[in-house]
């Protein structure tokens, strides 16, 4: 009989750490899994794997709704049993905490510097302060803690006081490692620049919107891909200041869409690994990254970057691109090679170590 792992997610729409696990469990064939997601969603990103998992939704409404869901996490656990936990994001991994457990391997990845971002209400950053109190309050130290990062280890080891904790670095799938087709751009025509990323404050695409405002003298159009809860402030800048911006919602072809582009953007402040970078990295195209700690680590200081709060400094990034494309022809070269120690393959054989490990209770 295999050995039985439950995952357990607060949503399943589209975004770092779902897709990290949607894309991986179909190549751990050896264990038999089960994914249970908290927060409903109109369309999940895998539904389902075929043949080998059941996807569950808890219909979780929020904290007021927290013992309803424990209870319902309980009759799974008991129903599944499960040989190992691995739960993701925050109110998996809080939940976890509450439920009947005893005598399970628990694993915890925490995919974010989640107590770090500075949201601009007041209310959200009293609701942020509340969750890292709770967070360190009721860790159970028996877990396996990891990391997508060691940027991210640092900051959430010291914000919650784990005790002890690991880093695994995410994964980006194969078809990202292609040989780019696209031929260097130049002052001839129009300079095409994408911007992967939800439309959230950590991922700062409004400072992306400030630096095109120095650059109406070049001929560019930027397109965004990524949803989220700034979508209507963005768009609302982009018209008031007639910006050659286009906001596209998610995209399933990422691979694809950078290999049409000249220059890839991302002036994220908060990461915890950045795959889109990391995408890009393997993709052979240009890119300016913010200076974040997260960015140096990923990229192992290859990258172009620019200092993350100044879209004047990224402005002018861009404007060195434009009038000279071939000064990023090192650093692209720099970062496909950082890039081959991200491939999925590697990731696969250091999680199935880390379960089997586990499994004989041996330390991870």
């Amino acid at each position: 009989m295999k050995p039985r792992i439950l995952h357990i997610i607060d949503s399943f729409s589209k975004g770092g750490a779902e897709v990290l696990l949607s894309g991986a469990i179909p190549q751990l064939t050896e264990y038999e899994h089960r994914i249970i997601y908290l927060f409903p969603t109109k369309y999940p990103i895998m539904q389902p794997i075929p043949g080998f998992v059941d996807i569950v939704c808890l219909n979780y409404k929020g904290i007021l709704d927290s013992k309803r869901a424990v209870v319902e996490l309980n009759k799974h656990i008991k129903e599944f049993s499960p040989d190992v936990i691995h739960t993701h994001l925050y109110f998996s991994s809080m939940l976890i905490r509450f439920a009947k457990i005893d005598g399970l391997h628990v694993m915890q990845t925490y995919h974010n510097e989640y107590y770090r971002i500075k949201y601009p209400k007041r209310s959200a950053r009293i609701m942020k302060h509340c969750m890292k109190l709770f967070d360190r309050y009721t860790m159970n130290h028996t877990f396996k803690i990891f990391h997508v990062s060691k940027t991210q280890q640092l900051v959430n080891d010291s914000d919650i006081k784990i005790k002890s904790s690991a880093v695994l670095h995410n994964y980006i799938e194969d078809i990202f490692y292609k040989k780019r087709t696209l031929p260097p751009s130049n002052t001839q025509k129009k300079l095409k620049i994408i911007s992967v990323g939800n439309l959230k404050t950590e991922k700062n695409h409004i400072l992306f919107l400030e630096a095109l405002r120095y650059l109406t003298h070049i001929p560019l159009h930027a397109n965004i891909f990524g949803e989220g809860i700034d979508e209507r402030m963005l768009q609302e800048y982009i018209n008031k200041y007639n910006l050659p911006v286009t906001i596209h919602g998610s995209h399933n072809n990422i691979s694809d869409l950078l290999d049409q582009h000249d220059l890839f953007i991302s002036c994220s402040i908060i990461e915890g690994f950045g795959i889109s970078v990391a995408e890009a990295m393997a993709s052979e195209i240009p890119m300016i990254i913010s200076d974040i700690s997260t960015f140096k680590e990923v990229t192992q200081n290859k990258g172009i970057f620019f200092e993350s709060k100044n879209a004047k400094d990224l402005a002018n990034r861009i404007q060195s691109f434009y009038l000279n494309p071939s000064i990023a022809q090192q650093s692209v070269a720099a970062c496909k090679e950082v890039a081959k120690e991200y491939r999925k393959s590697i990731y696969l054989n250091k999680l199935n170590k880390l379960y089997k490990d586990i499994l004989l209770n041996r330390t991870v």
